[in-house]
């Protein structure tokens, strides 16, 4: 390989691994409670769905928040594609949606495109596209 064609790929190298990928924006609506934490994860196939996220984030809520009763928290460097979104608030902080009687949520959640009050929506469902130059999507909570 020639020095030219060595610098050739070395900056194709140096570019590709500086690639930002999609931003995504989700706005949480419905009952927040101060200091709590809104968990928000991205999920890119049927197979993840509700186990490996692709990309995730997490956000306390502080007074205003709870006054607006929204939250937007971001996930950056999603690559282009459909994702399914879920969002919980975890109310005491031990890193877990708490479930109470017959395994329901206790704590608020919800999902990209509604859904959830039996149960999660199926993955295809629950799909939202995010574009190379990103999107913003609202989640209401149940």
């Amino acid at each position: 390989m020639n020095k030219r064609s060595a610098t050739g790929v070395a900056i194709g190298w140096l570019l590709a691994s500086t690639a930002i990928g999609a931003p995504l924006t989700v706005e949480v609506h419905g009952k927040l409670k101060p200091d709590s934490v809104v968990r928000v994860a991205a999920y890119g196939s049927a197979e993840q769905w509700l186990e490996d996220p692709s990309g995730a984030n997490d956000r306390r809520v502080g007074a205003d928040a709870v006054q607006k009763r929204a939250q937007a928290v971001d996930i950056a460097d999603l690559a282009p594609g459909a994702y399914a979104i879920a969002v919980y608030v975890d109310e005491n902080g031990n890193g877990e949606l708490d479930r109470g009687l017959f395994g329901i949520p206790s704590e608020p959640y919800g999902f990209s495109r509604g859904g959830g009050s039996f149960g999660p929506p199926a993955f295809a469902d629950a799909l939202v596209e995010v574009p190379a130059s990103g999107a913003t999507i609202r989640v209401d909570l149940e």
